[in-house]
C-alpha cells in the first residue's frame, strides 16, 4: 500500500474553507501528492453544491487532501469520490464498530439516521483525464450539540472523546488504503463495497422527486455515479439533487 496521504501536512488555525485553503496553497508552491491541509475552524465550510458544512472549533476533523488522480478518465471520477466515501466509513467503522454505518449517496455518511461524515471533492481537467483533485472532508468527532437536524458524532454516539490528532493518523491510513484501490483500478471492487453499505439499499424509502414524495428502492449506482431507484416496478436514474431524501431511515428498519 502506498503512504501518501498526510506525509506533508499543513496546519491553518482558522479559514473559511479547508479546500479554498489548499487550492491557493497550491498555487503559491509546487506541494506533493497527499498534502492535507487541517483546521480547527471552518467560517463557511461547505458541501455538495454550495451546501453548508457546520463545525465547532477545536471539535471534529476537517481537513482537505491533495490527489493528482492522473491514471483516471474524466468519465471514471465518480470512483474517486467512491474510494474517499469507502474510506471514511473504514475510518468510523474501526472506531464505532457497534454502529451501522451507511453511505447516503452521493457522499454523506450517517449513523442512526443521522449524519456525522460529508465529502466534497473539487478537481481540475487535463485533456480527457483528470489532473489534481482536493478532497474536502469533515467528521463530526467530539461535538455534542448541532445547530442542524439529524447531525451526530463520534461523542454523541459513544459518550467519548477521541484525541484529533490520533483520528487524523486513522483517516489517513483509510484513505491510503482506498486510494491504492483506486490506482490499481479495481473499480468493481470499489463499487461493491460502497453498495455493500449504501443507505436504503434495497429497502422501501421515502423520496422526493420533482416536488412529489414516492416511495422506491434503492438499487445500486452506475458507471457515471447516477442512482438507481425502483419506482413502481420501473429502475430510474438520478443525478445528484434530482432526488431528494425525506428520511434518513428506512420504513423497514
Amino acid at each position: 500500500m502506498n503512504s501518501i496521504t498526510g506525509n506533508h501536512l499543513i496546519f491553518i488555525e482558522e479559514t473559511d474553507s479547508s479546500n479554498e485553503a489548499l487550492k491557493l496553497e497550491e498555487l503559491r508552491q509546487k506541494l506533493p501528492e497527499g498534502t492535507v491541509l487541517y483546521t480547527n475552524f471552518q467560517q463557511k465550510g461547505k458541501g455538495q453544491l454550495e451546501a453548508k458544512w457546520e463545525s465547532n472549533a477545536n471539535e471534529n476533523l476537517l481537513l482537505s487532501v491533495l490527489y493528482h488522480p492522473q491514471f483516471l478518465k474524466i468519465e471514471e471520477q465518480m470512483y474517486l469520490n467512491i474510494a474517499v466515501s469507502i474510506a471514511c466509513r473504514q475510518f468510523l467503522a474501526e472506531v464505532m464498530p457497534a454502529e451501522k454505518i451507511e453511505i447516503k449517496w452521493p457522499n454523506d455518511l450517517v449513523v442512526r439516521g443521522a449524519k456525522i461524515a460529508g465529502i466534497l471533492i473539487e478537481s481540475s481537467i487535463a485533456g480527457t483525464k483528470l489532473k489534481s483533485s482536493i478532497v474536502g472532508i469533515g467528521i463530526n468527532i467530539n461535538q455534542t450539540k448541532f445547530a442542524i437536524e439529524n447531525a451526530c458524532s463520534y461523542a454523541s454516539i459513544t459518550n467519548q472523546e477521541m484525541n484529533l490528532a490520533d483520528a487524523r493518523k486513522k483517516i489517513f491510513h483509510c484513505l491510503d488504503a482506498a486510494y491504492t484501490l483506486l490506482q490499481m483500478r479495481k473499480f468493481e471492487q470499489l463499487k461493491n463495497l460502497y453498495e455493500a453499505h449504501l443507505l436504503h439499499k434495497s429497502k422501501a424509502a421515502k423520496f422526493i422527486v420533482k416536488g412529489e414524495e414516492l416511495t422506491g428502492q434503492i438499487m445500486g449506482i452506475g458507471n457515471q455515479g447516477k442512482l438507481f431507484v425502483m419506482i413502481d416496478g420501473e429502475i430510474k436514474s438520478f443525478m445528484n439533487k434530482e432526488l431528494v431524501y425525506c428520511t434518513l431511515k428506512s420504513e423497514n428498519e
